[in-house]
């Protein structure tokens, strides 16, 4: 019997990130209910979000509509600094560019306001790929963990997991300010907490340049 995927026998440690839309089954079930609205919907948040992930370094890996999982293959390179900071530099992009989507979406089709979190990890994935599709994708504990804290992070805010923090804190101290903000519990042992941060950018200019150029471009 043919298997539906192959596991090509790649195994490494790298970067996963996880994001998702908030409410989207109210929105689109109360909020919005023309179906070519509900696609353009989608389609923006999507869109915009893979753009961003594959200009900053990232591989798409799927989407479910409303959320999306890529990674950062050259953070398989544990000494390759500036391929961690364009996993933070990714999800704060994806923040700043949250205004211009909902200005977007509202100028032009009269849609409410879209908001989402991210959440990053840190660790090893196993590569498989799709006996009908030609892309990878990615098991394991690290992509489980960085899906199950996305629901940790505020709302346009992101989160990394305790793995991830550990390799990068002392790299981007004086860059970010990384904050603990909850636990998340695995299994029923009160022992197994993994620590979930925060994190935001100490240069408050630099983010409002970017955003003034992300305006520039999409609007």
């Amino acid at each position: 019997m043919a298997e539906e995927i192959s596991f090509t026998g790649g195994s490494q440690n790298c970067c996963v990130c996880f994001i998702d839309i908030v409410d989207s089954t109210r929105i689109t079930t109360i909020e919005i209910t023309h179906p070519q609205k509900i696609k353009l919907y989608y389609s923006v948040f999507i869109n915009t979000m893979a753009a961003i992930a594959r200009d900053l370094d990232a591989t798409v890996i799927k989407n479910t509509g409303d959320s999306l999982i890529y990674y950062f293959p050259k953070t398989a390179d544990f000494s390759n600094e500036s391929a961690f900071k364009s996993v933070f530099e990714c999800g704060l992009t994806m923040i700043s560019v949250n205004p211009i989507i909902n200005a977007k979406l509202q100028k032009e089709e009269g849609l409410p306001n879209l908001s989402y979190r991210i959440s990053a990890d840190y660790g090893r994935v196993e590569v498989a790929r799709s006996l009908t599709s030609t892309s990878e994708d990615l098991f394991g504990p690290t992509v489980n963990l960085c899906a199950k804290i996305n629901s940790k992070s505020q709302p346009n805010g992101m989160v990394i997991g305790n793995n991830l923090y550990q390799v990068t804190k002392s790299k981007f101290d004086d860059d970010y300010l990384f904050n603990k903000i909850d636990e998340y519990s695995i299994g029923d042992s009160s022992d197994n907490q993994y620590s979930v941060y925060s994190i935001v950018s100490k240069d408050k200019n630099s983010n409002d340049n970017k955003l003034s150029k992300l305006y520039k471009n999409i609007l």
